[in-house]
């Protein structure tokens, strides 16, 4: 099961990554409007910004998790103590990963993509997955929601792989965003 959760990550790492340079590439304004300017009013370029601040924000995140996660799990401390930072920290984690999206919304002035908030409304399901898992392990001290961790987690991923995979996909069949994105 390992082998198929490793290949999840690193599926949504791609896909991450390939809507990152897709949107830079089909993009409506130059990659340095789109990186550091503010959209106008045309809902492409909304669109397009929105999808870009949720592109960068989860492959940034993903990769800074893994990092953490690996700081985490070798550190030299009480294996209780580890699973209590652990899935205290990771839930937090992704509250401030929907916090950045949303707070970069309301720097660069654009609406939410429908995608943009599917993504917001993946991560908090991953946050109660979490906090479901840190009451099983840490306050009740059992393993019942093992499996169900597993595979849940695994689910979420699969399916912020696909939201976030949607955009690359309609640009590549010329499709161009407009009002029914939002």
């Amino acid at each position: 099961m390992s082998e198929l959760l490793t290949a999840i990550d690193w599926a949504v790492i791609s896909s991450k990554f390939v809507a990152l340079i897709t949107l830079l590439f089909f993009a409506k304004q130059s990659v340095k409007k789109m990186l550091f300017g503010i959209p106008s009013d045309d809902w492409r370029e909304q669109v397009e910004h929105s999808l870009l601040i949720v592109a960068l924000l989860s492959f940034l995140f993903h990769f800074l998790g893994r990092g953490i996660s690996e700081v985490l799990l070798s550190a030299d401390i009480d294996a209780g103590a580890k699973r209590q930072l652990y899935y205290l920290f990771f839930a937090f984690y992704e509250v401030l990963y929907v916090a950045s999206i949303v707070k970069l919304h309301i720097i660069k002035r654009c609406v939410f993509a429908k995608y943009s908030r599917y993504v917001c409304y993946l991560s908090g399901a991953m946050t109660l997955v979490l906090m479901a898992r840190y009451v099983d392990r840490v306050v009740l001290e059992m393993n019942i929601l093992a499996s169900a961790f597993m595979y849940s987690v695994a689910l979420i991923n699969v399916a912020t792989l696909l939201v976030i995979s949607t955009y690359p996909a309609c640009r590549l069949l010329n499709f161009v965003p407009n009002k029914r994105w939002v």
